[in-house]
């Protein structure tokens, strides 16, 4: 049941994008259109998952055992860019049509920073998340990753499949483009913050 509450929390409650503005670039950036908020999204929830969990184990077992936790942004920055590197040439290698669905999205996430925000928050900040005493376990840190990510996921589709539907109706000049993009972010994010009574 605990695992179930850090989900729904992470992919409504504290959505990464909505409550807690990270990401915002690619947000507003890559949303334009369905299928590429799709592809963005997929490849999201692949790094943030398996970085996330990357980092937290670095954290836990090399970070603190050594007193170097004061090393933890620059050591997480270089897990990311890396692994983001790797998972592009495998890709590349192995999936040739993957490679060309994703596009330019994949070398983006690198500079994504929900993903460093994912990756300090569940490691450096677990505490704040999971409860104040609770003994984080990589269990939990996964779950976690994997909400904040299906919740990227699921806002970007969401505001890009709206974005595609405003395309069709007369909006003024002066509120086309970011401006509406904004209002539209700003009433989507009052939806989600309803969900915060339920967890």
């Amino acid at each position: 049941m605990e695992l179930i509450a850090i989900a729904f929390g992470a992919i409504f409650v504290n959505n990464v994008v909505l409550q807690q503005f990270y990401g915002l670039c690619p947000f507003l950036g890559v949303s334009t259109k369905k299928s590429s908020a799709l592809s963005m999204g997929m490849a999201v929830t692949f790094v943030i998952t398996l970085s996330t969990i990357i980092a937290f184990l670095l954290y836990d077992l090399v970070l603190v055992p050594n007193n170097i936790t004061y090393l933890s942004t620059i050591v997480f920055i270089l897990v990311i860019a890396s692994f983001v590197q790797l998972v592009e040439m495998f890709i590349k290698k192995f999936s040739a049509p993957l490679y060309s669905a994703l596009g330019v999205y994949l070398p983006l996430i690198t500079t994504n920073c929900a993903v460093l925000g994912v990756a300090i928050d569940t490691t450096v900040n677990g505490s704040k998340i999971f409860g104040v005493g609770t003994d984080v376990t990589l269990i939990m840190v996964t779950v976690y990753a994997l909400g904040i990510s299906i919740g990227y996921s699921l806002v970007i589709f969401l505001f890009s499949a709206i974005r595609e539907e405003m395309d069709a109706y007369p909006i003024k000049r002066n509120w086309q483009g970011i401006p509406i993009a904004l209002i539209t972010a700003f009433i989507m994010a009052m939806v989600f913050y309803g969900f915060g009574g339920i967890v």
